[in-house]
């Protein structure tokens, strides 16, 4: 039976970019990115998930329900739910090194090196060693204080609200999931499994907290997936109009975060092969020549963006390229513990403890890969001594577990069977950047031994890998079932994942932290 088209999701799935675009602008100029009190926030979101959903039961009832509308209200709940986050989350509030804001004063934080920019419209001439978050690339901190810029024209003269730049970190985390969603189409996974990749994606935790925290993390990774994009199309199509945007993101990205070059691994793969089968082209002997010239104009655009700044303070101050500030927190210090603790010590998780320890209260969170677990669900949060939040957190915890044990599963099988893929060269790459974001956190962990070094928000490339990965653990035949019976079990699990992120997330505002006795790690 064909099913009609509806206009309205029609619209949103084609253009996503633009009507999101729209829609922020529009809320950032009813609120400034401010709502007065929580419960305002609550409400707005309760209103719209009741239309989105409600809208979704009118396409059932009209026959209208195809499964690309459903994705699309699937990812329009998850805005709803990131929006009121964003509202209900003050400029101050679970912020990663952010400072306080203050005209004319340039602290070691974010917001000291965004006011900087501001004032100054320049790149630190000083070495960077000296102030602390100013060893970033600029490219984040000149959007964040031309947006600035821009808004105070709009506001009466001498009166400033930092709170816009959430608009933008709401808008490059909405933009950021929705080129994840469109890399794991490009990736060749079926129609019938998009809803489940659509679940796991559009509510994920670590983009809501991300949403409203104003740093240089969720511009770098939204670059990253655009240029991540844009190099597999080019794999697959070869054209100009793919490698060039790939170039532009991947060296702004590099200009936003260094780390980003990360990327060269799986993308580096995927051209390597392009060349050879290009080159080993005999009946079209331009191939290879065009190939290698498009590859050429890559690196010349792309090298030069990403690494001109680090280039720049080394020849002029000797800040080594790879130069990360260090922590002197004790509470974050975790060089007591051995490598052998740091990746293979587990300790009563995740019955006994499902949030960050971050060492106030005597604990840590040692172990790589439970922080990463953690902080991809909570950032680094404490809902502890609030029952119904400490009980949504749970639930949120053993299904996020279950995911994980599966994608582990769909990426052995995928493994066995590549051979018989028409995707199996985007496949290995893939696994090329699995096995590269597990090397780059182990070692910058160990690097690092602190414990804001195992955030996952360093480590998002892993929910592309993961999703793909769980998806192909929905092709397996398990004996004695119907064919789709692992598909719809993985289905079912993703939707209780997104049900529970987004109540998770709904009800936060309503947790008030109590006091905590502060007493050396342990």
């Amino acid at each position: 039976m064909t099913i009609k088209q509806d206009k309205v999701t029609g619209v949103l799935a084609k253009h996503p970019f633009v009507i999101t675009a729209l829609l922020v602008l529009v809320v950032l100029i009813a609120t400034g990115m401010q709502l007065s009190g929580n419960a305002a926030c609550c409400a707005l979101m309760v209103c719209g998930y009741i239309l989105v959903a409600g809208y979704g039961f009118y396409l059932k009832k009209a026959k209208m329900l195809t499964d690309e509308a459903l994705v699309t209200l699937l990812f329009a709940l998850g805005f709803v739910m990131r929006l009121g986050y964003t509202l209900y989350t003050g400029l101050y509030t679970r912020q990663c090194d952010l400072g306080e804001f203050e005209e004319g004063v340039y602290n070691t934080w974010h917001s000291g090196y965004i006011i900087f920019v501001k004032e100054n419209w320049t790149i630190p001439n000083f070495d960077v060693r000296d102030m602390g978050e100013f060893y970033h690339p600029p490219f984040h901190y000149f959007v964040s204080a031309l947006f600035l810029k821009i808004c105070e024209l709009f506001m009466p003269k001498g009166t400033h609200n930092y709170e816009v730049l959430q608009a933008l970190s709401f808008l490059w985390t909405q933009y950021a999931l929705i080129m994840i969603y469109k890399v794991v189409k490009l990736i060749g996974i079926k129609k019938e499994s998009r809803v489940t990749a659509a679940f796991v994606i559009s509510a994920f935790p670590a983009f809501t907290l991300m949403s409203a925290s104003i740093n240089n993390d969720i511009l770098s990774i939204l670059l990253f997936f655009t240029g991540f994009y844009f190099g597999l199309k080019w794999y697959q199509e070869g054209s100009w109009k793919n490698i060039i945007p790939a170039a532009l993101s991947i060296g702004f990205g590099m200009m936003t975060k260094l780390s980003i070059g990360m990327i060269a691994f799986p993308l580096g793969f995927l051209f390597v092969v392009k060349l050879i089968r290009d080159l080993m082209n005999r009946s079209e002997k331009k191939a290879g020549l065009t190939s290698f010239l498009q590859l050429v104009v890559f690196a010349v655009i792309c090298a030069p963006l990403g690494l001109w700044y680090q280039v720049r303070n080394y020849l002029k101050f000797g800040v080594p390229f790879t130069y990360v500030l260090r922590s002197d927190n004790i509470y974050q210090d975790l060089s007591r513990y051995s490598p052998v603790q740091r990746i293979f010590g587990f300790y009563g998780f995740p019955i006994e403890d499902y949030y960050m320890n971050l060492g106030s209260d005597g604990e840590q969170d040692y172990n790589i890969f439970i922080a990463q677990i953690k902080t991809a669900l909570f950032g680094g949060e404490n809902c502890r001594d609030d029952f119904t939040m400490s009980m949504a957190g749970y639930a949120l915890l053993l299904v996020f577990l279950a995911l994980i044990v599966i994608s582990l599963i769909g990426m052995v099988y995928t493994v066995i069977t590549l051979k018989k893929r028409k995707s199996l060269w985007e496949d290995l790459s893939l696994i090329v950047l699995a096995i590269a974001q597990t090397v780059s956190v182990v070692s910058f962990s160990l690097s690092y031994p602190h414990i804001c070094s195992q955030d996952f928000r360093y480590s998002t490339p892993f929910l592309l890998c993961g999703t793909v990965f769980l998806l192909r653990a929905g092709e397996i035949k398990i004996p004695g079932t119907k064919e789709d019976s692992a598909a719809k079990f993985i289905k079912v699990l993703s939707l209780a994942f997104f049900a529970l992120a987004i109540l998770f997330y709904t009800i936060l505002w309503t947790y008030v932290k109590g006091e905590v006795l502060v007493v050396d790690p342990v």
